[in-house]
């Protein structure tokens, strides 16, 4: 028992040390919030779900009434944040004003999920509104101890209560001036006790509401400070000589010319690594100290585009009849195909993509013999924590990670690469060192989306009705992409990878479907890429629909709902809004179409788009004029921030649609640079209209990706209807679709 009390009592004490407070304040916080870590296994990303004990730490009470909310979800402008903050101020009765909500470091909370996979109002709200419940009512019981009346007695208010003979009591004079009270004895072990954020949203005061973000002044004016923007007294500058290709390997380098050049103050070089890295007083010079350098690489493969398309193609494996996993079967495909009245078939192919952030990575470490502190943005800063830990051989909780807004990250900013390589530089030259990648070495060195080859053949009855759906698709593994050699083999022959097939299931009634997969690995790094394999695979979905509903002379809007089963009622809803924003079914004028498409997110948001395009003859040009788009997600915290990933998503997939590529030669990205890899620029960006749907009483489901997937597929069949042309590869592009006229 005395153990007992005496870790209590240091976790109690070294929690307020890290969380910063210089002031007296509340919390509601149980033993165990920050466990020590001492890993014995590789680094991994941080997977687990929150549960509602995890989340007592991240809310505060402080002297002057004033809230802080250390926010699990890292920011990168998905504005998590913001619609969390306002769950916490729905539960405590108050104002925007009254919040400070901060990008936690690792020594401020317990690890918490990475921030990927559109999960984070879904799986944060609940543990969010549990803990700023449970500590305003942990408030309620202390104004009643100070008040001497029963909690029943004591009712909400703005920013505190109010007393039977109408007076108020503050949060501020609920907290003592000078003892800090951490209570994990006043827990509500049920939940019968009121959630506000549960309410039906007509009660609600601040969800539902367009609370403007807390950053964005700070953005607009340049005040926001990023990683790089980050400096420290005698910080060195560090840069590091990356690969010449996909797995080449260090040969040699030389120290020689880079030491005799002025400012450079150190080179380290690891052949068994593959490291060389040199130090430098000044940026400036970094460029030509690695040229000085001389590194002498053993390249790998000299693959190029062919060889991947190759690898990656669908139908090699189907004379094969060779697929790895059938995700699906049922029914019986041949008498599904003697039933068909109409039947089509096709192949629809999607390029290997980068995630082209505005911001490449940062990192500046400083490591001592006592700590060790990291500057990095990231998805996951307890990742970076365990890699940095690991590369220096510390245990895990040497390390702190300061966390920084990202400009950007899609999936690419779960690593940072440029933390690890300058732990690597600070331990060696007992210097803080901040490396730096550029532009090219952000496009070479993160991972990719893969590469998608499919194959449908479905058929239509004289009904109207799909008789048969056959589905083949090969593409990488990309949860699983990073995995090495034999092990990530072993893995792709054990289980279908759940990103690389997310989406693959059609939401429509079919009685005879079969759906086949193959993950073959190629040379180049796989991994997570906004959506995953959602947006490829509703590609070939909907593109199949439309060449269904075409070949049995059917409106593509009504085919669709002909053929959803009645358990998908929220995608029909959002089907028929849609149509009825777009005008569904009226003219088009000349070299001008209209294309449908829709996809259930992760099976939890339902979202169906409109597009309007504009073929231009004498531009040579494709341009996307207008996108409406219908979406049910749920409880929306914020609409306007809800509406504006709505309008990144399709933006994102309109340049997905029409412009970005990779494509490889001699082992390495032949795209290294925006002029290269051009996304959908301003001028060329569609008029965007929104519709929120919200069946009442519906948690909040996924946002941040689950607009992208059908905007391909819509585009592709508004390009049908303008030419009559059908695009089964992305991009589109003019010359592709005119080839033969032009």
């Amino acid at each position: 028992m005395e153990a007992t009390t005496k870790m209590k009592s240091i976790s109690r004490r070294r929690f307020l040390k890290k969380t910063g407070w210089v002031a007296a304040g509340i919390t509601v916080a149980g033993f165990g919030a920050f466990p020590v870590v001492r890993d014995k296994i590789p680094a991994l990303p941080t997977f687990d779900a929150p549960s509602d004990k995890d989340s007592l730490t991240w809310i505060q009470i402080l002297a002057d009434g004033r809230v802080r909310f250390y926010c699990p979800r890292m920011e990168m402008g998905q504005g998590a944040a913001l619609g969390l903050t306002q769950v916490v101020a729905e539960e405590l009765n108050i104002e925007q004003a009254d919040i400070d909500c901060i990008l936690p470091d690792t020594d401020q909370t317990s690890p918490f999920q990475m921030t990927v996979g559109s999960q984070s109002i879904a799986n944060f709200f609940d543990p969010v509104s549990w803990a700023a419940a449970q500590l305003r009512e942990v408030l309620r019981a202390v104004a009643a101890e100070k008040t001497g009346l029963s909690t029943e007695q004591i009712v909400d208010g703005r920013s505190g209560f109010k007393l039977p003979d109408g007076t108020t009591i503050g949060y501020a004079a609920l907290v003592p001036a000078t003892d800090v009270i951490i209570t994990d004895n006043r827990l509500i072990e049920n939940d019968n006790f009121k959630r506000y954020a549960l309410r039906p949203t007509t009660k609600h005061q601040t969800i539902g509401q367009n609370w403007l973000h807390h950053d964005l002044t700070a953005i607009v004016t340049g005040r926001m400070a990023y990683a790089r923007d980050i400096s420290l007294p005698d910080m060195a500058f560090g840069a590091v000589v990356q690969p010449p290709s996909f797995g080449a390997q260090l040969v040699a380098a030389n120290s020689t010319g880079a030491m005799e050049l002025p400012g450079v103050l150190g080179v380290e070089i690891d052949k068994a690594a593959g490291f060389v890295g040199v130090v430098a007083s000044t940026p400036f010079i970094l460029p030509e100290a690695l040229e000085a350098l001389n590194a002498e690489w053993l390249t790998g493969s000299d693959f190029g585009q062919e060889q991947i398309d190759a690898l990656l193609d669908v139908e090699r494996l189907r004379a094969e009849d060779d697929f790895t996993h059938t995700l699906d079967q049922s029914g019986d495909l041949e008498v599904g195909q003697q039933a068909a009245r109409h039947r089509s078939s096709g192949r629809y192919d999607t390029p290997f993509a980068a995630h082209a952030a505005m911001e490449p990575r940062s990192g500046l470490v400083w490591v001592r013999a006592d700590k060790v502190e990291v500057w990095c943005g990231t998805q996951d800063p307890f990742f970076v924590q365990k890699r940095v830990a690991k590369t220096l051989n510390r245990e895990t909780e040497d390390v702190v990670v300061h966390t920084h807004r990202i400009g950007g990250g899609f999936g690419g900013r779960v690593m940072c690469q440029a933390s690890e390589a300058a732990a690597r530089l600070s331990a060696k030259f007992n210097l803080p060192v901040r490396i730096q990648w550029d532009r090219s070495a952000e496009f070479q060195n993160n991972y990719f989306q893969p590469g998608f080859s499919h194959f449908i053949d479905a058929g239509v009855s004289k009904d109207g009705f799909i008789t048969h759906w056959d589905h083949d698709v090969v593409s990488s593994s990309i949860l699983t992409g990073l995995a090495p050699g034999l092990i990530g083999k072993a893995i792709d022959l054990a289980t279908p990878d759940q990103g690389t097939t997310r989406g693959i299931r059609p939401p429509y009634e079919m009685a005879n479907k079969r759906i086949r997969h193959s993950a073959m690995r190629t040379p180049v790094p796989i991994n997570a890429w906004r959506g995953l394999g959602s947006a490829p695979n509703a590609f070939a979905i909907e593109s199949m629909m439309d060449e269904l509903a075409f070949k049995s002379d059917s409106d593509p809007l009504q085919f669709r709902l002909k053929n959803l089963p009645a358990n998908r009622a929220r995608l029909a809803k959002v089907l028929r809004k849609v149509g009825d924003m777009s005008n569904w079914g009226q003219a088009t004028l000349k070299d001008t179409g209209r294309g449908l498409a829709c996809a259930v997110y992760k099976d939890e948001t339902a979202v169906a788009v409109v597009a309007d395009l504009t073929i231009d003859h004498a531009a040579e040009t494709i341009k996307v004029t207008k996108v409406c788009c219908a979406q049910d997600c749920g409880l929306v915290l914020n609409p306007h921030q809800v509406e504006s990933q709505i309008m990144g998503n399709i933006t994102w997939g309109c340049s997905m649609t029409l412009n970005e590529q990779i494509t490889f030669a001699q082992g390495r990205v032949e795209q290294d640079n925006f002029h290269l890899y051009e996304p959908l620029r301003h001028g060329s960006s569609p008029e965007v209209n929104v519709a929120l749907l919200a069946p009442p009483g519906t948690p909040p489901a996924p946002v941040g990706e689950s607009a992208l997937p059908p905007v391909p597929a819509a585009i592709a069949n508004a390009v049908f209807a303008a030419t009559g042309h059908r695009c089964r590869r992305l991009p589109i592009r003019y010359e592709d679709i005119f080839a033969e006229t032009g």
